[in-house]
């Protein structure tokens, strides 16, 4: 198995996680595939919700409704596991809808599909503030 990425390959996942942001944050819940794999998952570490698959994950998106956080995800580091498995690493910055600061790590793995790369498995660990968010 391959242990290193393509610079093609990075950049289509740089663009992924861009697209993450788009889709989720303006609740385009049908385009939603184009970012998760349909087995694809959430874990919010705070409360320990998990989502799992399209149809989880686009009801969780659209019960955040108008109080969903604007992303933006920074500083991404993606490696490749000696069996294959391609994770990423990224801080996120969000700002809510009263104007406030959340941040977090996002812990990804990533999927190759017939129609790219796909996220299979995002684990959400919010940093600041400390309580109270998913």
């Amino acid at each position: 198995m391959a242990t290193e990425l393509t610079l093609a390959q990075t950049e289509e996942i740089r663009r992924l996680f861009a697209l993450f942001s788009h889709v989720f944050d303006n609740g385009e819940v049908d385009a939603l595939d184009q970012v998760f794999a349909a087995d694809g998952a959430i874990e919010l570490a705070r409360t320990g919700s998990v989502f799992q698959g399209l149809d989880a994950i686009r009801k969780f998106n659209l019960s955040l409704g108008e109080h969903s956080p604007d992303h933006h995800t920074v500083d991404t580091v993606l490696s490749v596991d000696e069996d294959g498995t391609v994770r990423g690493r990224s801080r996120y910055l969000a700002i809510l809808p009263d104007g406030s600061l959340h941040n977090g790590d996002y812990f990804d793995v990533l999927v190759h599909t017939e129609a790219g790369w796909r996220i299979a498995y995002r684990r959400s660990v919010p940093r600041y503030p400390l309580a109270g968010l998913h």
